[in-house]
């Protein structure tokens, strides 16, 4: 079921519904008003009635013939009873009704009027206290007319309910057809999408409704899937190179020392320059496979120390570069170094975040200052080397991305990236600030 016709047996029904409770209500109105009408002229002629039986000894000869005019023109004399005391018919052409008994005239006598409805017939009972006694004035109606009138009532609004119904059908019809109308041309437009055009956004529409915003999130999404795409264009011609480096540094230092015999210092020159270049290889490897894989990653989350990590990492990197690296920590509550979340993860990423300092700190110390702020922990690691340019601030976030001052310092463009989409999924604030004068890497941890 397509969303035009969704859209017409909605509105159908809701009209449906509506209408069809609008139809009930005015149905019970009329009648409720039509039977309170009905009752005051009952009762209505059932006081001329009393007047004109029982008032005749105290009225003038004018003013009774007024009285019997009254009561000609309005009551039909057939439909009135006037009962004394003992329950007998004095008055009146309802001689015999056996919906008349002697507990109605007690009730009656009780509560001043009574009204009641048989299957064909409207009652409606007056006590009337006289000089002469007391007297029961009972008005009888056909309830012919009454029922009539609210069937033509009821068949006039079925056929006009039948009608509003086709109409609004028909209406729902070319109204969604209508506002289906722009979702069509979007369809359209993206079932003729390829890959030479799928980077181009849909139309812009303003509408400023739901589909406009889907209009622009489409883009959004479009903006993204092309920026992926280039990536993954280029992704070829960088890993080649970047693998190129470290092979070629490989096979000619085999091609070097296979021309002739070495003694084992140069042998051991040459493993350790393989090795080296392997150790290079590995971790670039690590790297793409990390970065692809980094949404693939959800291990369970565990609570950790965010201080062993940098005190684990320190003795590697005093290993592994002649650059002094230190420690400054000023926190006084140890709980604020918990944390909860991917321990591996966050490892790796602050692992990424100092051997950036330290490869391009220009051979000057590194420092890693932990310090609480708020009840947060912050870690930042400075370093006073080449900096990186401001207009490339952001540009250094991105996969692959490389500062053009790097000079011959090797790197992947891929450590910074990883860190910030891994800092972002665990909640951690990441900032990184940069000049002239070196560079501060900032994070911020939540509250434990």
């Amino acid at each position: 079921m397509n969303l035009k016709i969704r859209l017409t047996l909605f509105s159908t029904l809701v009209f449906t519904i509506i209408f069809g409770l609008a139809t009930l209500v005015i149905y019970w109105i009329f009648y409720n008003s039509s039977e309170r009408h009905l009752i005051r002229s009952m009762e209505k002629n059932a006081k001329i009635a009393g007047i004109y039986y029982l008032e005749a000894d105290e009225q003038s000869p004018l003013k009774h013939m007024e009285s019997k005019n009254q009561y000609e023109s309005l009551v039909k004399r057939a439909m009135v009873a006037v009962y004394n005391a003992a329950g007998k018919v004095s008055y009146g052409g309802m001689r015999f009704d056996n919906q008349i008994n002697t507990d109605l005239l007690n009730q009656l006598k009780t509560d001043k009027t009574v009204y009641f409805k048989t299957a064909d017939s409207f009652y409606f009972g007056l006590y009337y206290p006289d000089n002469q006694g007391d007297f029961f004035v009972f008005v009888k109606e056909s309830s012919a007319d009454f029922d009539h009138q609210l069937n033509r009532l009821l068949i006039t609004l079925v056929f006009v309910f039948l009608i509003a119904l086709i109409s609004i059908a028909l209406l729902s019809v070319w109204l969604s057809k209508y506002a289906y109308l722009p979702i069509r041309k979007v369809i359209q437009e993206i079932q003729h999408k390829d890959l030479s055009t799928i980077q181009e956004p849909l139309t812009a529409i303003k509408t400023k409704d739901e589909l406009q915003d889907l209009i622009e999130s489409y883009n959004a999404l479009l903006r993204r899937i092309s920026e992926n795409m280039i990536i993954r264009k280029n992704f070829v011609s960088y890993v080649s190179h970047e693998f190129r480096t470290p092979l070629a540094g490989i096979l000619g230092s085999m091609e070097v020392f296979g021309a002739k015999v070495r003694t084992e210092e140069e042998y051991r020159e040459l493993a350790e320059t393989i090795t080296e270049h392997v150790n290079f290889l590995n971790q670039l490897i690590g790297n793409f496979l990390l970065l692809t894989e980094d949404q693939a990653l959800k291990r369970s989350l565990e609570t950790f120390r965010i201080d062993e990590i940098v005190w684990d990492l320190v003795p590697k990197f005093s290993r592994s570069f002649a650059v002094p690296l230190k420690v400054d920590i000023e926190v006084d509550e140890p709980q604020y170094f918990n944390f909860r979340g991917n321990k591996m993860l966050i490892s790796l990423s602050i692992s990424n975040l100092i051997e950036n300092a330290l490869k391009y700190a220009n051979g000057q110390e590194v420092l890693i200052r932990m310090t609480s702020a708020d009840g947060r922990l912050s870690l930042q690691i400075i370093d006073h080397g080449i900096g990186i340019p401001k207009a490339e601030l952001e540009s250094v976030k991105q996969t692959f991305y490389r500062g053009s001052n790097v000079g011959q310092v090797k790197g992947s463009g891929i450590g910074l990236s990883f860190a910030q989409i891994v800092f972002k999924d665990q909640g951690v604030d990441f900032d990184i600030r940069s000049n002239h004068l070196g560079t501060t890497v900032s994070l911020l941890f939540p509250k434990f």
